[in-house]
This record gives structure tokens, C-alpha cells and sequence, in this order.
């Protein structure tokens, strides 16, 4: 019998990308999966294309970045299926623009969704949980390990769950509480994933074609090991695992690297005599 059946899997940000991915793949393994997003057309679509494929999972719409909104989730979900096992923390929204130009409340949106965006659900989970001695799993990002130019924002929102994770790993540890970290790597983009611009606006994800990114299935069975064997923190990809190993060990080299890609993709472009 597969480790996931009959676990009670609350996936924030699932109605698209890398959450809809995992939803399958536990689904698959026999999980009940509550899915959860901010768009309700967008989530009720994801429910149907689901229960077109056998799966009757539970939808339940909200924003993370309110704390009403995390409560009712997981409420609704234990009135639902009486119990919560496994609450994986992967809503999340990036942007781009360096710091100078960045408008404030950009900054806030992010550090909103991607961290108290964990913060709230994880609160809000942690009585049922504890209960179930289940697991809580943050998605974190290579971005997480080393701050990027232009993602300022989002590097510290992913920096930040690496504390998180680590005081709440120690704090939950008497009540038998998993807790992990993945480190997720460039993985490839669902097509109508967006981002913030400098000003706020909502763009499509640029194409990242410097790099081969990962497919979310990798990430999503990856995930799914973490879970069964209780795993703390991992890595994903071979360039991340490389990232790590170097900002540890010889960070001077990190920063020359990144600092040599900035300025032939970015400085370059707008000072062409530079």
C-alpha cells in the first residue's frame, strides 16, 4: 500500500503549475487532496479537470496572505475529512526589477504570499497535525540560497522560510511534527504563469531558455520522497546542489559568477557602451 493512502494533503497554489502536478501525482497514490488558490475560476477548472480523471478532490478558494482565509482552509478541510496529514506550503509569486527601481508595496506583496504565506496555513494546520504527527513541507528555491540580482524580493522571501523552518523544526520536533525544505530549482513554467514587473504590473513569465529547466513531475516525485522519509532539507537539481555546495564553501566565486551574468544580461543591455 502506497505510503500516501488516505493522507489528507492540503496543497497551496495547486490549481496550476508545479501544486496541480503534486495534486496528480499524490492523488494518483491514493491521497485525498484539498486543492487551494486566489482565482476561483481557475481553481473550480482545476477541480473539474480532475474529477474528469477520476479524482473528487476538495477546492477551497483563498488568499494566504490573510489569516481568515488559511483559518477557513483548514477548517473546511477538517470538517471535510476530519483530519489534516500533510500541509505543503507552495503558493508563491515572484517578480523582477532591482531594488532602486522596485516599488514598495511590491516588495510587500511578495514577502505577503511567499512567507507569511507559509506562516499563516502552517499556524493555522498545526493543532490537526500534530495530532496526526504529519508533515509540514515548505517550497522553497535556489533563489533561497544565495540572494539574485533583479529577484531581490522574492530571494528574501525564500531566504526567510529557511529560518522558519529550521525554528519550527526544533520547536515541533516533542510532538513528532515533520518539517521540510525544498529547495526547488528552475523547473518549467506552467504556460500562464506570471510575475511582477518593476511597476506592478502583471507580465508572463519571461522564457528562461539560458537554462534547461527541470519538469514539475521530477519535482513533484521528489516531494513525495521527502515526505515519506521524513526528510529535513534537499536540494533539487544538479545546478542547485551546485549553487549550494559553492555559496558554501567558495562564495566569492557565487558572486563572480552571478555578477558576470548580470552584467552581460542586464548592464549590457541598457549601456551598450558599457
Amino acid at each position: 500500500m502506497s505510503y500516501f493512502q488516505d493522507k489528507v494533503i492540503i496543497i497551496t497554489g495547486s490549481s496550476m503549475g508545479i501544486g496541480k502536478v503534486m495534486a496528480n501525482k499524490m492523488a494518483q497514490a491514493g491521497a485525498k487532496i484539498v486543492l487551494n488558490g486566489r482565482n476561483k475560476e481557475r481553481l473550480r477548472k482545476t477541480q473539474e479537470d480532475f474529477r474528469d480523471k477520476g479524482f473528487d478532490m476538495l477546492a477551497i478558494d483563498g488568499d494566504v496572505s490573510k489569516v481568515a482565509d488559511c483559518q477557513r482552509l483548514i477548517d473546511e478541510t477538517v470538517a471535510a475529512h476530519g483530519k489534516v496529514d500533510v500541509l505543503i506550503n507552495n503558493a508563491g509569486i515572484s517578480m523582477e526589477g532591482t531594488v532602486s527601481e522596485l516599488q514598495p508595496d511590491i516588495f510587500k506583496k511578495v514577502m505577503d504570499v511567499n512567507f507569511l504565506g507559509s506562516v499563516y496555513p502552517t499556524q493555522a494546520a498545526l493543532p490537526h497535525l500534530r495530532k496526526s504527527k504529519g508533515h509540514v513541507i515548505f517550497i522553497g528555491s535556489a533563489a533561497g540560497i544565495r540572494g539574485l540580482p533583479r529577484y531581490a524580493a522574492y530571494s528574501a522571501s525564500k531566504m526567510a522560510l529557511t529560518a522558519l523552518a529550521e525554528s519550527l523544526r526544533m520547536e515541533e520536533a516533542r510532538h513528532g511534527l515533520h518539517v521540510g525544505l525544498a529547495y526547488v530549482g528552475f523547473t518549467e513554467n506552467d504556460p500562464d504563469k506570471t510575475i511582477y514587473d518593476k511597476d506592478g504590473n502583471i507580465i508572463p513569465q519571461p522564457k528562461r531558455d539560458f537554462i534547461k529547466a527541470e519538469p514539475p513531475e521530477n519535482v513533484a516525485r521528489r516531494i513525495m520522497t521527502m515526505i515519506e522519509s521524513r526528510r529535513f532539507k534537499q536540494v533539487f537539481t544538479i545546478l542547485g546542489q551546485l549553487n549550494a555546495w559553492v555559496n558554501r564553501w567558495i562564495p566569492s566565486v557565487g558572486e563572480w559568477v552571478l555578477a558576470r551574468n548580470y552584467k552581460k544580461n542586464f548592464l549590457s543591455a541598457e549601456e551598450p557602451g558599457r
